[in-house]
């Protein structure tokens, strides 16, 4: 019983109401399945940020990319810093993001490999619908630019969703009020 009762009080005291306030963390990401007549692609995009100020939120994101089109087959990494900016105090909360990733990939076809580096540099806005207080639906668009070295760079308008967790700052002062009757 009292394993059941530490779990619903981390849980409540973890998903406290947290949204965009100053040392709160934010944890998500999106995922991207496309498959089409011999060729397809799986990437994950998981994000971990901290609100620096309130309704503003500095973070990482991490780029893992599969794609495989006839026998040719390439594999993408990628790291880097983003920064979001919240407007509002409302269940859709719209924001502006920046992103930069440094990029890897190796492109497999007929026995050769190559390897490039680049980089990657996302300028859009996006919208958070909360579904609840620590949850969020999100969708961003904006101006997308990719430039591998030796290759000229590519350009134009990205769609993405995704979701986030919100954990408040004050989680671990309340967990320890719920647990330990502090």
């Amino acid at each position: 019983m009292k394993r059941i009762l530490f779990a619903v009080c981390l849980l409540s005291g973890l998903l406290a109401a947290a949204q965009t306030e100053k040392g709160s963390t934010m944890v998500g990401g999106n995922l991207v399945l496309q498959t089409g007549k011999n060729a397809s692609n799986f990437t994950f995009n998981p994000s971990v940020g901290v609100f620096a100020a309130n309704n503003f939120a500095l973070g990482a994101d991490l780029n893992l990319s599969f794609s495989k089109a006839g026998e040719t087959n390439i594999n993408s990494f990628g790291i880097g810093p983003f920064a979001r900016y919240y407007f509002g105090k409302t269940e859709t909360k719209p924001f502006v993001v920046t992103a930069f990733n440094w990029l890897n990939n190796t492109t497999k076809s007929g026995g050769n490999e190559v390897k490039t580096n680049g980089f990657n540099f996302l300028l859009g806005m996006g919208f958070a619908a909360f579904v609840n207080e620590a949850v969020a639906v999100e969708g961003i668009s904006g101006y997308n630019y990719s430039k591998y070295k030796d290759v000229d760079g590519s350009s134009g308008f990205t769609l993405r969703f995704g979701f986030q967790i919100y954990f408040s700052r004050h989680s671990g002062q309340e967990l320890k009020k719920n647990v330990l009757g502090q």
